[in-house]
């Protein structure tokens, strides 16, 4: 049973899946559902906690743009698990959690010239490596 799930895996990983072999198909009832959008972000200057706080500062605006339900950005939590977790990773300086009303309205805030102005212009320049994690609710 472990050589056929490595074996699966590996077919998978060949493939160029990400590990997971489910494709979405666009429907209308998908569309209408929230859209939440993680980004996790690595400053050039990496640990800089005046440049993690102008990032949060400039990105603020973004939570008043339309489609917007919620807009939180932070920086990485100091929790005490009591205990090591190799899953944990603490090594980036910039966590945003934005909700949208729908996938048209997380569309449409991609194509907002407001956003693409901050993003492009005022948050790009700070960042060495981004990665971003989109799901439906």
């Amino acid at each position: 049973m472990k050589r056929l799930y490595v074996l699966a895996l590996v077919g998978l990983l060949a493939a160029g899946g990400t590990g997971c072999a489910y494709t979405a198909k666009p429907d209308q009832q998908a569309q209408n559902r929230k859209v939440h959008h993680v980004v996790i972000v690595w400053l050039k200057q990496a640990g800089d906690e005046k440049l993690r706080q102008q990032y949060i500062q400039d990105s603020a605006g973004l939570a008043k743009l339309p489609g917007v339900l919620a807009y939180d950005v932070g920086t990485p939590a100091a929790i005490n698990r009591g205990r090591t977790n190799a899953a944990l990773d603490e090594s980036y300086d910039v966590a945003i959690s934005s909700v949208y009303e729908s996938q048209q309205a997380y569309e449409a805030f991609l194509k907002n010239p407001d956003y693409l102005r901050v993003a492009q212009q005022v948050l790009r320049p700070l960042v060495d490596k981004y990665r971003v994690y989109d799901f439906i609710e």
